[in-house]
């Protein structure tokens, strides 16, 4: 068996939630391949994070990264979400954000993992502006859950890089100069 099936050769492949074969570049796979993206983008910022001091962070990201995984599940037609998950992705952003609020804009960047979880969430914001795209064309399960999910993940890893940041010392410098 092969990896490959030269199938998508023509610039079509296969889509669970049309039960067929679409142009690569059809709003749901942009908004799949996006939510991949940030999957590989959590991925690498959880490879940069001291894992034995911050093992809290490593394992909220990750099961951050699983939500998102299901979140494209529900897009594929099998709904796999509840609103648990978007219970925990608020308590932990609270939980996160309490250690080191904000007091002014803030240039994205830091150290050992900070600046990647600061890319993550540009490209989850991505994601979100995909899925409005997409929900143009295709009626999803779960719309609203999804919408709000998609919302607080962004939310979720930029409270988590501040607190990287922060428990390392690290002050993200200001976005303006006064």
């Amino acid at each position: 068996m092969s990896l490959y099936t030269g199938k998508g050769d023509r610039g079509e492949t296969f889509c669970f939630l049309f039960g067929g074969y679409v142009p690569k570049d059809h709003p749901a796979i942009e908004f799949l391949g996006c939510l991949d993206e940030a999957n590989s983008s959590l991925g690498l910022a959880i490879s940069r994070i001291d894992g034995e001091r911050f093992s809290n962070v490593a394992s909220d990201l990750i099961r951050l990264q699983r939500i998102l995984f299901r979140i494209g599940f529900t897009v594929s037609g099998r709904f796999s979400l509840d609103e648990g998950d978007l219970r925990w992705m608020e308590e932990r952003t609270d939980f996160y954000y309490s250690k080191y609020p904000l007091k002014y804009f803030i240039l994205p960047g830091g150290p050992g993992g900070a600046a990647e979880l600061h890319l993550s969430r540009t490209v989850l914001r991505r994601c979100e502006r995909r899925y409005i795209s997409m929900r143009r064309e295709v009626t999803v399960e779960g719309d609203e859950l999804i919408m709000k999910l998609l919302n607080r993940a962004s939310d979720l890893v930029f409270s988590i890089a501040l607190y990287v940041a922060g428990e390392q010392g690290y002050t993200n410098p200001k976005a303006a100069e006064e």
